[in-house]
């Protein structure tokens, strides 16, 4: 089975998988220390800027290859797509 077919099989699309790396990535920029310096260099340097640049096809990039390579199985992918999924129903209602 490939990440897109889980996708289908899911219901969610390409959207869904952004507004949910969005949550994590808001998520991680809430957690940086009271210190703000850590958090100027992070947007300075342009690496939040690279994590956000076609986040969603990178990840889902990435997903396949490490189920093609067995890294990653079967069932870690179904447990992100349903986090996603759930995300994406929240967003909705």
């Amino acid at each position: 089975m490939t990440v897109k077919e889980l996708m289908k099989e899911y219901n969610i699309e390409i959207d869904d998988i952004r507004w949910f790396l969005s949550i994590l990535e808001a998520e991680r920029l809430l957690s940086f220390p009271q210190d703000r310096i850590d958090l100027i260099r992070y947007i300075w340097s342009g690496e939040l800027e690279n994590n956000l640049y076609n986040m969603e096809e990178k990840y889902l990039e990435n997903l396949q290859e490490q189920m093609d390579r067995n890294i990653t199985d079967e069932s870690d992918i179904r447990d992100f797509f349903k986090e996603a999924e759930l995300a994406s129903i929240k967003r909705k209602h």
